[in-house]
């Protein structure tokens, strides 16, 4: 397909040619780690942010030398101009590499480089403004969600019962009903006219979008506290948020119109997500060279 080219541990050629052996520890046993990164206009958006999050990852799992010989903030950018790709994204993934299978570490490892392209529409201003729906369902994930893992078969499930429920997006509640984060993407809701969000932990993932989002805010003028706040205080009976949206690489700022059954600002986007919104789309454009979109209202 157009645009889709796989760069791998050090070599460039067809996505659809590339592979693998069998016995790589991410294949058997998810031993590793990634990363998606959004591209517009041809050039990767907040690529350094992305890699500082990506070798935390990896220092965390204690494979930090798989990224020895792979200067990855020249590799991507040239991955995206062979690729051709203008607007879509970078998927990448670091693992142990291969060896008989076994729960221990190889010494040494010999870790696997992967990143490929794809082309990919982002939402318009219509499915923006037509906002999303968000299902609660129990957080089962192990207990270091700060660790980007390839580990994502909890995530897999709780979207899928979202999908199977007329939803846009899991939305994983945590003990005593604490919103954490959604199935692949951060949340955040403003109450008494207050930007809230989940303190970063090891039960969330500390996104990039949502980093660019507290600071856009700040730079607003909005008051942010992270502090994590429960679903009945969310959508509860004693009034709930005023505003809820999510926060992921690919589409940025999603305004939420519906938690489970309960209608959220009346079932349209609020004016809070809507000017954080068009303030990142702005300097995303401005990261790349682009004209400013047209506002989205």
């Amino acid at each position: 397909m157009n645009g889709e080219l796989l760069y791998l541990n050090g070599q460039f050629g067809p996505l659809a040619e590339g592979t693998i052996p069998i016995e790589d520890r991410g294949f058997q046993l998810g031993d590793g780690v990634y990363e998606v990164i959004k591209v517009m206009n041809g050039r990767p958006i907040w690529l350094e942010d992305h890699l500082d999050r990506l070798r935390r990852s990896l220092a965390a799992v204690r494979l930090s030398v798989a990224l020895e010989g792979h200067d990855l903030e020249d590799v991507l950018p040239e991955l995206v101009r062979r690729s051709r790709v203008v607007e879509g994204s970078i998927y990448l993934q670091v693992t142990r590499g291969v060896a008989p299978r076994d729960f221990v570490f190889p010494h040494p490892p010999s870790p696997t480089v992967l990143a490929y392209t794809r082309s990919k529409s982002f939402p318009t201003a219509e499915e923006i403004l037509a906002g999303v729906t968000l299902h609660p369902v129990k957080d089962q994930r192990w207990a270091r969600c700060d660790i980007k893992s390839t580990n994502l078969l909890a995530s897999v499930l709780a979207k899928e019962e979202a999908r199977e429920e007329g939803a846009d997006e899991a939305l994983f509640i945590g003990g005593r009903g604490v919103v954490r984060e959604g199935g692949s993407s951060n949340v955040f809701a403003v109450m008494d006219g207050v930007l809230r969000t989940h303190p970063l932990n090891r039960r969330i993932l500390g996104g990039i979008t949502r980093l660019h989002a507290i600071d856009i805010a700040r730079r607003l003028g909005y008051e942010i506290v992270e502090r994590s706040f429960t679903l009945r205080e969310l959508v509860g009976p004693n009034g709930g948020c005023s505003e809820c949206f999510t926060a992921s690489t690919t589409k940025d700022l999603s305004p939420v119109v519906r938690v489970g059954r309960e209608v959220v600002g009346g079932g349209r986007p609020g004016p809070v997500t809507l000017h954080l919104l068009e303030a990142m789309r702005a300097e995303q454009a401005l990261l790349v060279g682009m004209a400013p979109p047209a506002a989205l209202t």
